[in-house]
């Protein structure tokens, strides 16, 4: 027994040096070969990771499988089945990478579920095993498999809820009080979109259905605060077309999250947007119901980010820039931001004059055990939250979902607020 722990720890410790290598290596080259390299250096880590997840379901499932003759084929349908689930999970990205159109295939709809499985089943596992740990010489062992049982059949529960959750989609009301916003615009409405993951899992019908729901609710503007596509343009330029149906009557924005930039293909997507009726705002401002020219006098600016990973990876001459995108506002009217991370709306409150940073990117956690650790590395979590008097920050839980079709305590959402005036 310590001979193999200590051989686990040594494979352990071989593979995160590895890992680290890698990385340094990843980070040293020019910008176009990074992005493919990176690519493939999540999938080793991923791939590894869910070999390794895989292995400790099939075992513990081992443990409660029927044994004897008379339940041999009952026990072998069953051990097909979850080898068939486990590989499926564990090349749902690969899949994701090669099989991309307009609609996702069924067998990328598949993986996604299978690796969904695999995720909530090492979560159950793992409390189970934590919880026979501390209970040790107090859970009789005669106990141990019901225990396990008890894991695997949380695990069923956190399945279904996922997928009754991320059919749930919210259309949430917030009304805002803008300081300095023009007695004019009182009632102007406002539609978020955020992390619609347009690509391998999400495609052409669900962009439809959401921008169906948004022409419903008659906004003012839509602004779309990245995490758009995960895929590039050559790939997904049908799946977008929906978005030309888009009918608010000031236009519809853009901003860029994280993943516009690992389909490394995100010049591309800036160029291809105006085609479908989107402007994409990269580090640029524009001036709403008003005009430039006299100060955006009665009006109200819109500013889009590019986002803050592009400082921690150069994605070659893109970079968030606040200055660039802040600076030289006339002063008293008040400005929204398109800002994709919270960690991004950090900064962009400190600006004079700003009034609301839109975000998204951290999709409520979307999924146990991914919540808490999500709410644990980021500033603001989901919703609304206030970080100065008159200041205000909100955090979309995301229009659809990413890698996985399953969520838990926030289902997806379209955000519609109502600017009213404030002194």
């Amino acid at each position: 027994m310590i001979e193999c722990s200590g051989r686990n720890a040594l494979l352990s410790g071989v593979f995160i040096l590895v890992v680290l290598v890698v990385e340094v290596w990843v980070f040293s080259l020019e910008s176009n070969r990074r992005i493919k390299a990176l690519r493939t250096h999540v999938f080793f880590i991923f791939g590894a990771v869910l070999f390794v997840c895989s292995r400790y379901i099939w075992k513990r499932i081992s443990i409660l499988l029927p044994r004897g003759d008379r339940f041999w084929l009952c026990t072998w349908t069953l051990r097909f089945f979850l080898a068939v689930s486990l590989l499926l999970g564990q090349l749902c990205m690969i899949l994701g990478a090669l099989l991309v159109n307009k609609e996702p295939s069924y067998v990328n709809v598949a993986s996604g579920y299978c690796l969904g499985i695999i995720v909530f089943l090492t979560f159950c596992f793992v409390l189970v095993d934590l919880l026979l740990l501390v209970g040790r010489g107090v859970i009789p062992r005669s106990l141990r498999v019901h225990v396990t049982l008890a894991g695997f059949l949380l695990a069923l529960v956190l399945t279904f809820s996922g997928l009754w959750y991320v059919s749930q989609v919210e259309v949430k009301h917030v009304t805002l009080p803008v300081k300095g916003l023009h007695p004019r615009l009182n009632g102007t409405t406002v539609v978020q979109l955020s992390d619609i993951h347009l690509g391998p899992f999400n495609g052409k019908s669900a962009l439809n259905e959401l921008v169906g729901r948004v022409n419903r609710l008659k906004p003012d503007l839509v602004l779309i605060t990245g995490d758009l596509v995960d895929s590039t343009v050559s790939n997904l330029r049908e799946a977008v077309t929906p978005l030309r149906d888009l009918k608010p009557k000031h236009g519809v924005y853009f901003s860029t999250g994280n993943h516009e930039y690992y389909t490394g293909d995100v010049d591309s997507w800036i160029e291809e947007l105006p085609r479908h009726g989107v402007t994409p705002l990269i580090n640029q401002r524009v001036c709403l119901f008003g005009e430039e020219k006299h100060g955006c006098s009665g009006g109200l600016y819109l500013a889009g980010l590019e986002d803050i990973e592009t400082r921690r990876v150069n994605y070659g001459a893109h970079s968030m820039d606040l200055h660039a995108a802040l600076s030289g506002r006339a002063e008293g009217v008040p400005t929204i931001v398109m800002a994709h991370q919270p960690w991004a709306a950090v900064e962009a409150v400190m600006w004079e004059d700003v009034r609301l940073v839109l975000s998204g990117h951290t999709h409520a956690g979307q999924f146990l055990p991914m919540t808490g650790l999500v709410y644990l590395f980021n500033p603001f979590f989901a919703g609304l939250y206030q970080p100065q008097p008159g200041v205000f920050v909100y955090v979309s839980a995301g229009s659809l979902y990413v890698l996985i079709p399953y969520r838990h305590f926030f289902g997806p959402e379209i955000t519609l607020f109502n600017l009213v005036s404030s002194v």
